[in-house]
């Protein structure tokens, strides 16, 4: 999917001194809270990438993740790591803190309750790693999985009761990295990106539906029309500033990989900077736009966009 446009804000609440607290709401909304300073990051929710940080200073800001809540327990990760253009390793006092927050429709951000955070200390021993992490609802610790000079892995995990249906992608099929599922998958990107190319929405959206299907519902629409706008259905078509380029020539200079996530039930193409196949260029600023598909394979072996 698309990037959606992080609302930046300075978060008006005092995260160290939030109290957990259990509500009942009718639309909940789930947001991912960061605070990042000093290192790179990735952070995961139920193995499902949700943001990636790798930019210099403090990044203070929140995005909505409810396409990624599952019924039951889920699970954050988060993974620090230094940042590239750095030769001297992390920053001092780098942190990551990661919250996953609810909070009613609608409601003003002071709202918000915390469902579960983490913050990770990578140039911390290991015993001062998680400091800063504070107790949940149902008070499960946070773990190290690994922490090295040259990154840190950390995940915790709540149980959640989720509002939503029981996404499609949880009963896909196991995907196996084989050369096979590459060559499947990579047809299906051919197959969109010749839409666009041809500048037809109607089949453009026909392939789009099952992902705007499940933001409609992750959003409380009723209609998969609002999972389309979410999602920015081909909003580039026609735009004398934007050009697709060329699916042939990126797969003949790119090299591609299948990229497997969501414990194994979604996946991707992309390159070695996280690019998929399907790009355009603006004519004007030298700027590329990447189109961001998640695929499951239903019981059919089909591949189908998610997200």
């Amino acid at each position: 999917m698309k990037n959606i446009t992080l609302i930046s804000i300075i978060l008006g609440i005092a995260l160290m001194n939030t109290v957990f607290a259990e509500t009942n709401y009718n639309k909940p909304q789930f947001t991912l809270e960061f605070n990042i300073y000093g290192s790179g990051a990735e952070i995961f929710l139920n193995d499902i990438p949700i943001y990636i940080h790798d930019t210099e200073g403090q990044t203070i800001s929140q995005k909505p993740i409810p396409e990624s809540i599952i019924d039951g327990e889920n699970i954050l990760t988060v993974k620090s790591y230094p940042l590239k253009n750095s030769s001297n390793g992390y920053e001092e006092g780098a942190y990551i803190e990661a919250i996953i927050s609810v909070r009613e429709k609608g409601e003003a951000i002071g709202n918000t309750k915390p469902i579960i955070q983490l913050k990770i200390n990578p140039t911390q021993t290991e015993d001062k790693l998680l400091s800063g992490t504070i107790s949940g609802p149902d008070n499960k610790s946070a773990t190290i999985i690994s922490h090295n000079k040259n990154m840190t892995v950390a995940s915790r995990s709540s149980e959640i009761k989720s509002p939503f249906p029981r996404w499609a992608w949880q009963d896909g099929l196991s995907i196996d990295n084989t050369s096979e599922n590459f060559e499947h998958l990579l047809e299906k990107y051919k197959e969109i990106w010749t839409a666009l190319n041809n500048n037809d929405m109607g089949k453009t959206k026909s392939l789009y539906d099952p992902a705007a299907k499940e933001f409609s519902q992750a959003y409380y629409y009723n209609d998969n029309q609002h999972g389309h706008r979410i999602m920015n259905t081909g909003g580039l078509m026609g735009d004398d500033e934007w050009v697709l380029a060329d699916i042939k020539q990126l797969i003949g200079k790119m090299k591609y990989k299948l990229n497997i996530y969501a414990n194994g039930k979604i996946a991707n193409i992309i390159d070695q900077d996280q690019r998929t196949p399907i790009v355009y260029l603006n004519t004007k600023v030298k700027a590329l736009n990447i189109q961001k598909f998640g695929f499951y394979k239903n019981k059919s072996g089909e591949w189908i966009m998610i997200r």
